[in-house]
């Protein structure tokens, strides 16, 4: 199934103004310098921006081929929301967006929000996953054509979206309409449809 350290009190002497005035103390600060507390945040953004332009690499490789890219309004409208996105919950010490491909950290992340069930058989399920919200129908047998459902899921529609860019990450009615868009679209997908009917029904 997918299911405050107390600090000593330091005792200061003042020492006496250097006759000289223009000579400083040479002694070198022992602090480390702090990790950056956003580094999870900005690696995330990188690798959302990436993944959205269909990019090997955001890294320079010195050649015009490669770094210079053609890029639509939309995409930009796309990076300023993940941008923004990604800032607000910097700011308001939010985690950083679950963008591993791994199929754990897939189903850990994983919300289902709302099942309803339809006369005509199968449950409509939505929720949420790895930064994308989903829509799917679901059966508790499998299909009589298998045509009809994803794989060998027991899905016979399943529509996936980007929560902040809106875009179609994936959408599967009796066939492919819009192929996993991204590597993590793809892993998501594949989770689903390795557990999904199991979650719902159990079985």
């Amino acid at each position: 199934k997918l299911a405050t350290t107390p600090t000593a009190t330091e005792t200061t002497t003042m020492a006496k103004r250097p006759t000289n005035p223009t000579k400083r103390s040479t002694a070198k600060s022992t602090s480390k310098p702090t990790s950056d507390p956003h580094a999870a945040h900005r690696e995330a953004l990188h690798e959302q921006v990436r993944q959205l332009l269909d990019l090997e690499t955001l890294a320079d490789r010195k050649r015009d081929s490669l770094d210079f890219h053609e890029v639509g309004v939309s995409d930009i409208r796309a990076i300023i929301a993940l941008a923004f996105d990604a800032g607000l919950n910097a700011a308001s010490g939010k985690p950083a967006p679950v963008l591993s491909t791994d199929p754990a950290a897939i189903i850990a992340s994983m919300h289902i929000s709302k099942r309803d069930g339809r006369p005509t058989g199968g449950n409509w399920v939505s929720g949420t996953i790895a930064g994308h919200s989903f829509e799917a129908l679901v059966f508790a047998e499998h299909a009589e054509s298998s045509s009809y459902e994803l794989g060998n899921s027991r899905i016979s529609k399943l529509h996936l979206t980007h929560q902040i860019t809106k875009r179609t990450a994936a959408a599967f009615d009796r066939g492919w309409e819009v192929t996993p868009t991204s590597e993590l679209a793809k892993a998501i997908v594949d989770v689903l449809a390795s557990g999904l009917a199991e979650t719902v029904f159990g079985k």
